[in-house]
């Protein structure tokens, strides 16, 4: 538990820094994109593969991390199929809409679209299928620390916390490391944090917030990036 916890705290206080310094580095257009969405993918799963190997060295299995044994509620399957399907016809709706109308395009981004984060947006095809990747490292990587190792940290210390309580710390902690898009970005990530883990108790399994996760980020690869000229990132 020593080492989980020194990992938690690096994560939770080294993203915060490492974003100021970034923001810096955009500030003075001084920030490749490629380079960022490369480091992003990269350290992301560096952190997960250091988590998996103290996962696997403590005698824990994979079907430990995505699943729960005994789920404390449990969420209608039928239900989630439903979801799922309606979420993916909504997703085609909107590519159809963005692909034929102009118009369209620029009323979803406005609708989805946040000035705090269009330096990450892609702007053109090669940044946007590369930033499906990072939609993808984002789905898998930060639900694996985020809901499954905090779930398993917090739920294993000497003191007991309710369910509750440590889905609140957990998604206010995933708030915090996204302070770069300020406190209202924090709010709303810590908001969806809470989702994610509401799915992760209600379903026992961490492959359905991992998948919500990837359906939110991966939103940005159709949608246009209308970038500021304070905010341009110089490009290769």
């Amino acid at each position: 538990m020593i080492f989980l916890t020194l990992f938690l705290l690096l994560i939770i206080a080294g993203y915060p820094v490492w974003d100021y310094f970034y923001l810096k580095k955009i500030k003075s257009n001084q920030l490749n994109k490629w380079r960022m969405y490369g480091e992003i993918v990269i350290t992301q799963w560096i952190l997960v593969i250091i988590f998996l190997v103290y996962w696997f060295l403590t005698k824990h299995t994979f079907n430990n991390l995505f699943s729960i044994k005994k789920p404390l509620f449990s969420l209608d399957k039928d239900f989630l199929l439903s979801a799922g399907v309606g979420a993916g016809i909504s997703i085609i709706m909107i590519v159809f809409m963005i692909s034929f109308s102009k118009n369209a395009r620029e009323k979803i981004s406005e609708g989805l679209s946040d000035e705090s984060i269009q330096f990450l947006l892609p702007s053109n095809f090669k940044e946007r299928l590369f930033f499906l990747l990072i939609a993808v490292t984002a789905g898998v990587c930060e639900e694996i620390i985020f809901r499954g190792a905090m779930f398993h940290y917090f739920d294993h210390l000497p003191f007991h916390l309710s369910t509750v309580a440590i889905g609140i710390i957990s998604s206010l902690l995933f708030g915090i490391v996204h302070l770069y898009q300020g406190w209202k970005g924090v709010l709303f990530t810590s908001y969806l944090g809470g989702i994610m883990f509401f799915l992760l108790v209600g379903t026992g399994s961490l492959w359905v917030p991992i998948a919500l996760h990837f359906i939110i980020d991966s939103k940005f690869v159709f949608l246009p990036n209308k970038k500021s000229p304070s905010s341009v990132i110089k490009e290769n």
